[in-house]
């Protein structure tokens, strides 16, 4: 998802984006390119223009392999601080300590081993956007150095006497649920809704199926290899349990273009090299299912069964109940009923 299309504003446009979408048009700014048509990325669409030219932090939440990232950087694309600096840190892959300073760097001699001086994200990216990806992993102590930065803008160096300024916008992602973590003493309640300004939800698979074909092609066109899917292989892929969500579809491409022997990617091709069988299908039986349910200990098997349903469209859908109602085929409103009726 690394290509670049245009994504314009709709109306009431200040001066810097208006500025913005004329440079885009001339070429000078790439979107980076959302692929798909469904409803659930026309809605992701509209809500990525609403909160780009916004000044505000965005927590862009999801679940893992569904293309956060690529919300973030058109997030920065679209916004005005596009020719500024994009600055991505994963918030899981360095200690505490070395943490600190990569964000708000490190004065020479503050510790052990700085025998210079670093400049953290903070100050590099100067009027641009330092990206937060995996925000839940970040340790106590560094939350609450973050929550200075959000509420006052200013950051002090490891080591510095004082403090300088930052500049640009904060973005933070993630795949946790961050209410549970704050409940659980894990994450910061107040940093939690300081950063929660304008939430924008990345959708799973599982809630735009239909866009499965368009990301296999989308993932195939630039291949060393070409790679041309049959119909029943979008079937099949369509029906697939997606778990890794976009990612797991490009590493399935990859897999097909090393390993499938030459001519048509047929649904007997991908069953070969997917991870996973296909939901549904006479591979699965619902008699057999049923049988099971049966014969579990639970007083009241249908409400049990309905329970179970209910949980794991919840979950599937990362807690979304309108998207977890259209997996179960049903409104909104029959979901928000009966999960009150189960909590």
């Amino acid at each position: 998802m690394e290509d670049c299309a245009r994504i314009s504003f709709t109306n009431n446009l200040a001066d810097g984006e208006a500025e913005v979408i004329e440079l885009r048009s001339r070429g000078q700014i790439n979107v980076p390119l959302l692929v798909g048509g469904s409803r659930a990325m026309q809605d992701l669409r509209e809500v990525i223009q609403r909160v780009a030219p916004s000044e505000r932090p965005v927590l862009v939440t999801g679940p893992t392999g569904a293309g956060k990232e690529v919300v973030v950087r058109a997030i920065h694309a679209l916004g005005r601080r596009a020719h500024a600096p994009l600055l991505d840190l994963n918030c899981g892959a360095f200690p505490a300590a070395l943490m600190e300073s990569q964000l708000f760097g490190h004065e020479r001699g503050a510790f052990t081993g700085a025998d210079k001086k670093h400049e953290g994200f903070f100050e590099v990216a100067g009027s641009g956007t330092v990206f937060l990806d995996e925000l839940g992993e970040m340790a106590l102590e560094l939350q609450a150095k973050l929550l200075r930065v959000l509420e006052t803008g200013m950051f002090r160096p490891v080591g510095a006497s004082t403090s300088r300024r930052f500049m640009g916008r904060i973005i933070a992602a993630t795949c946790a649920d961050l209410e549970q973590q704050v409940a659980a003493g894990r994450f910061r309640e107040d940093l939690y809704y300081r950063l929660n300004v304008l939430e924008v939800r990345v959708p799973s698979l599982d809630e735009r199926r239909e866009d499965i074909p368009a990301l296999l092609q989308h993932f195939a066109k630039d291949q060393p290899r070409s790679l041309v899917f049959t119909n029943d292989a979008y079937a099949y892929a369509e029906r697939m349990p997606w778990r890794g969500n976009a990612r797991e579809v490009r590493n399935l491409v990859d897999r097909l273009v090393v390993f499938a022997p030459e001519g048509p990617v047929t649904a007997g091709v991908l069953e070969r090299f997917a991870r996973a069988r296909p939901v549904g299908g006479p591979q699965i039986s619902l008699d057999a299912l049923a049988r099971e349910v049966l014969r579990t200990d639970a007083g009241d098997k249908l409400q049990m069964a309905e329970s179970v349903l209910i949980r794991e469209a919840l979950r599937l859908s990362f807690g979304n109940k309108a998207a977890a109602a259209r997996l179960l085929g049903v409104h909104r409103k029959v979901i928000e009923r009966r999960t009150d009726r189960i909590s």
